[in-house]
């Protein structure tokens, strides 16, 4: 498995607009995926999960996800994230991990800047 498509990084967005990072990616053998999670880095350093995807296509929110996150991260196409209404708190990285049954996860980061308007 591997990214055939990652975000530019660093990626810009407007203050008050909606940031897409836009991740696609292509397995080998589908069987081997069992899905995907988006994360966010937070102020201690350390990545929180935010999103989860499973192979069926279902989509749910990670058990960690960060409150501020909470209803403004979505999924769009197979493995693109936006965040909604970016402000400058959301000048951080964000994470797209392809988490296959065996083995590590295959990660993208990318670096967001929220400019002025």
């Amino acid at each position: 498995m591997k990214f055939t498509l990652e975000p530019p990084n660093p990626s810009y967005a407007g203050n008050g607009s909606n940031a897409k990072l836009v991740w696609d990616y292509t397995v080998d053998n589908p069987a081997e995926l069992l899905g995907i999670i988006y994360s966010v880095k937070g102020s201690n350093g350390a990545f929180s999960g935010m999103l989860v995807k499973s192979v069926d296509g279902s989509v749910a929110d990670h058990q960690n996800i960060p409150t501020a996150y909470k209803g403004r991260v979505r999924i769009e196409g197979r493995a693109s994230l936006v965040v909604e209404n970016v402000t400058p708190r959301d000048n951080t990285e964000f994470k797209c991990a392809l988490v296959p049954k065996s083995g590590t996860d295959l990660e993208s980061k990318v670096k967001l800047i929220v400019t002025g308007r």
